[in-house]
């Protein structure tokens, strides 16, 4: 049995209370050119009393490592659209299918 409480009965420092997350939970992988890529993994919010902290993951890294970072709502927008432009463009243009021989 769990102790967490049942959904239909959210308690007051919960995600469904409707608080913004405090903090996102990100795992960052590097690649060998040095460019990093940061992927969201989960949401952080800290409890009332300032004594502790939920973390809801939404997957789990491979490497098991989780950097936490302040929600910054302009940053996250401003990465949001730049993310949707760069689908818009890669879903315009013909699929790659490697070099011609």
């Amino acid at each position: 049995m769990s102790n967490r409480n049942s959904s239909d009965t959210p308690h007051e420092d919960s995600p469904q209370a409707g608080r913004k997350p405090d903090q996102i939970a990100y795992t960052v992988r590097g690649t060998p050119d040095g460019k990093e890529y940061w992927n969201r993994v989960g949401a952080m919010w800290m409890h009332k009393d300032g004594r502790g902290a939920e973390l809801i993951l939404d997957s789990v890294p491979v490497d098991g490592r989780i950097t936490l970072r302040e929600q910054r709502d302009q940053r996250m927008q401003e990465y949001q659209d730049e993310r949707a432009a760069q689908q818009q463009v890669n879903n315009g243009r013909a699929p790659d299918h490697g070099r011609e021989r």
